[in-house]
């Protein structure tokens, strides 16, 4: 389900799904599962439940609303 990033194998992002969405971005049900282990700095990931953009800033997951 995720990718390891190459430029450091302990970093994964989420392996492109294929949605209805255009946007590229992987939409998960929930923030738990929106909030990947092991991600990537710049991961970008979306939350149904919440209706949130999630992004990984290299050390923390930051949130973002379009509110």
């Amino acid at each position: 389900m995720y990718n390891t990033d190459s430029s450091d194998p302990k970093k994964s992002a989420p392996k492109q799904l294929v949605f209805d969405n255009t946007s590229g971005i992987p939409t998960f049900a929930t923030d738990a599962e929106a909030q990947v282990a092991n991600p990537a700095k710049g991961t970008m990931t979306y939350s149904l439940a919440s209706d949130k953009i999630f992004i990984y800033n290299g050390t923390a997951w930051k949130t973002w609303t379009r509110d």
